[in-house]
């Protein structure tokens, strides 16, 4: 039997043998460009109550630097609880490839919403903007060990601009050669606030990179958009062939797929993100101009590990500025006592020579070899399945493997007009047929639109108060209402901006003029709950949150300020029974 056990374990792909990931905390010493003069004065704006640090120095000294390393035999990924949480890099271990921009200084500069930020990793973006207002300085966290021989680190803060509050889990198997990112989101106001979540990741640019984005269209932050890759005659998706003007954000758009990455050809080597496209359907690029204008940064960011790029996965298309308020592509909120999970996985791609699909399984990539077509695949964990070729119905070739992480395999075969490759259980496949991959969104904004219309009107305020401008939305709420004083959508809104200003007594009136219109109306019902409830009128408050709890919008937050309220009245059954539903949503 110990024979038999024995051959059996050989047999066995390495990854089936791996023991047990392993997660330690160090003290590490790190060259620091430390900041330093913060404002004795919080900044009244966007990350108020915070204020600025104005200090950066150009002299490095050693710091030491609390570092949590997560380790199994295939990467190594460092996390530093005191820099933000970020996960400061990963590296594919048998190459000592980072597929993570490894920057082995710390160096602050002037980049952030409180000022300091360093490049490389993974950044973690929640609140109204990038680059928050936690992104240099301690967070919370903890370290995990499970039963099942994965490891993690969950690290998180409170926004408090916007009273929010993220978690990210950050997730390390004994047998995958990545690295799972969990982020939890929650809003814990009573008050709808600004939605914005990007993760931020950064990769070197040296080694004629390829970037891997599906899509036809590309968008800017004002919502301006171009094809993609190819533009003007250059292909975009070459970082060489962006030698051109300024620094460039691309967010990649319409192809309904869950990956996206890059790849450098004379490493044979890369990086990629996937996530199920209802969680991610964002995918940005960002490159500093490769003139001095930009490359200035490469000095100011890093002392010896070169130039970087970002690809940044969203919860929407574009990271929208004002402007695109004009464009499809608007910005969105979060509701009150709403809250978010979102699981992403970030991977090497690994002697590929790119990508086409990608799962948390095996990466795979298609190109023409001569005459004939050759398709590559990686194992991500140890896989045990069967490649398929078909055409159609008709299956053309089978193909077995016995892989374990980060072992590649190939499939030789002839094109014909359409074809798919897939994975007989494992949930990866590719199409040749760009329809299954395309999408048609549009990107054009609608020209019939009257944004001097009361609609138009509300929906410039309502994009302002996204943003946290909120004395502009007043005032385009008031243009809509000049023009149709019993319009309920911005009646609802400007509700909701004079209980922002603590003027409940309008508020209410306000929102009374609305449930004129509409007594089912969910907002002006919630609004109408709120102020109420600060003037102490409670039935009129309990009745409020009633009938807003019967909109799925505001279902979660209905029920959570009636167990309020009972609360407060020390009717605790009753309290505990509407806790219980908004639990329950």
């Amino acid at each position: 039997m110990k024979k038999i056990a024995v051959i059996l374990l050989i047999l066995l792909p390495l990854g089936v043998r791996a023991q047990k990931a392993t997660i330690r905390e160090e003290t590490v010493p790190i060259k620091t460009y430390m900041f330093s003069d913060p404002d004795p004065v919080p900044n009244i704006g966007r990350i108020y109550p915070w204020f600025r640090f104005d200090g950066y120095t150009s002299k490095g000294k050693q710091r030491l630097w609390k570092m949590v390393i997560l380790e199994n035999p295939y990467v190594r990924i460092y996390v530093t609880p005191e820099i933000g949480g970020k996960l400061w890099a990963a590296v594919e271990k048998s190459t000592g490839g980072a597929f993570l921009y490894y920057n082995h200084v710390v160096k602050f500069r002037d980049v952030g919403m409180r000022g300091p930020w360093t490049s490389g990793g993974l950044e973690f973006n929640f609140g109204a903007i990038g680059h928050n207002p936690t992104c240099s300085t301690p967070v919370d966290y903890v370290m995990q060990e499970y039963p099942d021989g994965s490891v993690s680190v969950t690290v998180g803060a409170i926004d408090l601009p916007s009273r929010t509050r993220w978690n990210v889990e950050i997730k390390l198997d004994k047998d995958k050669a990545y690295v799972e990112t969990r982020a939890f989101w929650a809003n814990t106001s009573p008050l709808n606030t600004s939605y914005y979540h990007w993760m931020n990741a950064a990769a070197k640019t040296a080694g004629n990179l390829h970037y891997i984005y599906p899509g036809d269209y590309h968008i800017g932050h004002g919502g301006e958009y171009g094809p993609w890759p190819v533009e003007n005659g250059r292909d975009l998706s070459w970082y060489k062939n962006n030698n051109f003007g300024g620094a460039k954000s691309y967010h990649v758009i319409n192809a309904y797929t869950n990956f996206f990455g890059g790849y450098w050809m004379d490493d044979d080597f890369g990086f990629g993100h996937m996530s199920p496209y209802d969680d991610k359907p964002g995918k940005k690029l960002w490159i500093w101009g490769l003139s001095r204008q930009g490359m200035i940064w490469e000095d100011l960011l890093t002392d010896n590990d070169g130039q970087y790029t970002e690809f940044q996965a969203g919860k929407l298309f574009n990271q929208a500025a004002y402007s695109s308020t004009l464009t499809p592509f608007k910005h969105k909120e979060f509701l009150p006592y709403d809250a978010d999970v979102m699981t992403e996985r970030w991977f090497p791609v690994f002697r590929t020579g790119g990508m086409v699909a990608a799962s948390q399984y095996a990466v795979l990539n298609v190109e023409k070899k001569g005459t004939r077509m050759i398709a590559r695949i990686c194992a991500l964990q140890p896989l045990q399945d069967t490649l398929i070729l078909t055409a159609g119905d008709k299956i053309l070739q089978k193909h077995p493997l016995h892989l374990g992480p980060l072992q590649p395999d190939s499939l030789i075969f002839e094109a014909p007009a359409s074809y798919k490759i897939e994975l007989a259980r494992t949930r990866l496949e590719y199409s040749s047929s760009p329809p299954d991959r395309i999408v048609d969104r549009p990107v054009k904004p609608n020209p019939d639109f009257d944004w001097s219309s009361p609609y138009g009107l509300y929906t410039k305020g309502l994009e302002a108060e996204k943003q946290r401008r909120y004395e502009e939305a007043f005032r385009d709420y008031e243009l809509a209402l000049k023009k149709d004083k019993a319009y309920a959508p911005a009646l609802d809104r400007k509700a909701l901006l004079l209980y922002r200003r603590m003027e409940y007594d309008s508020a209410r009136a306000i929102a009374r003029q609305s449930l004129a219109v509409d007594t089912y109306d969910p907002l002006a019902n919630y609004v109408f709950g709120l102020s109420c409830s600060r003037l102490g009128e409670t039935a009129n408050a309990r009745s409020g949150f009633s009938i807003a709890a019967a909109s799925p919008a505001y279902r979660t937050a209905g029920y959570t300020e009636l167990a309020r309220s009972f609360m407060r009245t020390k009717d605790y059954a009753k309290a505990g029974h509407y806790a219980r539903k908004a639990l329950s949503y």
